[in-house]
């Protein structure tokens, strides 16, 4: 059993994965949609006759294709490290997406057994003809608004006539921050100075010298903000907590259903068993996550490239906790709903039938 993990970027570059994925970079899928790994997983299984002692048929490869970002490489960080996915894949190994189109093709093309995805990506690639299934969710809301540490958490009314820098304008970020101001009588138009920033190392930078007072960032990028705004002499804090706003805007809890892990439908038809195996790995490794495991924090670390202390400071913020998705179907509806009254096509239109959901 091999295990790779690749970084192809910095640990501050590494979140705008996570903020990427709307229906405004979804491009229309071509070809058969139903392409997935399990019509050359069985070739190749027949040819190598490889079987447990169930007489389980395994697939040559499981490859996850996640976020380059601590909130999806953490749960993911040792990925069949102890062999647990053995009698259900050959090799398994990690690699990272950039963009909605890559993603698409890896998932049509049978390159990916299982995705991290944004929540609305998941629902979109469905909808537009993408033969995906959605396992679980595993990534529950981190996102902050920082400002001035002068600032009276959790005042809407105190963002008024400020400059505000939200990070990947039109996607995930950007969508629940509007909704919520929405929901606190707020108009992103006309009572704050709306600043995109489609690079999140910008608005670092911005924040650092005092272009901006105030930002809604992802985690970890907001505790790296802080650092740097403090090396720098300006003192900000988090000013609100979105998970706990979106809480009391909903009438529901603090959290919502940011990101999950999709497969393709064709290999959950062939496989029923793999999705529970795979959220059992990725449970695992969050409980050890969560729990400050320190063989698990070191591989984050150096994965990272970050401090151990400052890992174990970021992890409780990313709200880690996998939710098989016929259990948590409800909450990523209504999360789903909830963005459409920002952008009505968020998710493509539709809410997903049955056959979206895995068993």
């Amino acid at each position: 059993m091999s295990h790779k993990i690749r970084t192809r970027v910095t640990a501050v570059a590494a979140l705008a994965a996570l903020t990427l994925a709307g229906c405004s970079s979804d491009p229309e899928p071509t070809g058969d949609a139903g392409t997935s790994a399990t019509s050359a997983a069985t070739a190749s299984t027949a040819a190598s006759g490889d079987a447990t002692d169930t007489d389980r048929t395994k697939i040559p490869r499981l490859r996850a294709y996640l976020h380059s970002t601590m909130a999806f490489g953490a749960p993911m960080i040792n990925f069949d490290k102890d062999g647990e996915l053995e009698e259900y894949a050959d090799e398994v190994d990690v690699d990272y997406w950039d963009s909605v189109d890559q993603l698409r093709a890896a998932m049509m093309q049978g390159d990916a057994q299982v995705a991290a995805t944004p929540a609305y990506t998941a629902a979109n690639l469905y909808n537009k003809g993408v033969d995906v299934r959605l396992i679980g969710q595993v990534v529950w809301g981190m996102l902050y608004v920082l400002g001035p540490d002068t600032a009276e958490e959790g005042d809407w009314d105190g963002l008024k006539g400020q400059k505000v820098a939200v990070v990947m304008p039109g996607e995930m970020v950007d969508l629940v921050f509007s909704y919520l101001l929405a929901e606190n009588g707020l108009d992103k138009e006309t009572d704050i100075t709306y600043v995109p920033v489609n690079d999140p190392r910008q608005a670092v930078g911005m924040l650092a010298k005092g272009e901006v007072d105030w930002a809604v960032l992802p985690e970890h990028l907001a505790t790296v903000a802080l650092k740097k705004t403090a090396e720098s002499g300006k003192n900000l804090k988090r000013v609100f907590n979105l998970q706990e706003e979106y809480g009391r805007a909903t009438g529901g809890p603090a959290r919502f259903p940011m990101a999950g892990l999709i497969m393709p439908g064709e290999l959950v038809d062939a496989h029923p068993e793999l999705p529970a195996a795979v959220l059992e790995e990725v449970a695992d490794t969050t409980a050890k996550v969560n729990d400050g495991d320190d063989a698990t924090i070191r591989a984050i670390a150096e994965q990272y490239d970050m401090p151990e202390p400052l890992v174990r400071d970021i992890i409780p913020r990313l709200n880690l906790e996998v939710v098989p998705a016929s259990e948590s179907r409800k909450q990523y509806e209504e999360f789903l709903e909830v963005l459409a009254t920002v952008n009505p096509d968020v998710y493509g239109g539709t809410l997903p039938d049955d056959s979206f959901y895995a068993e």
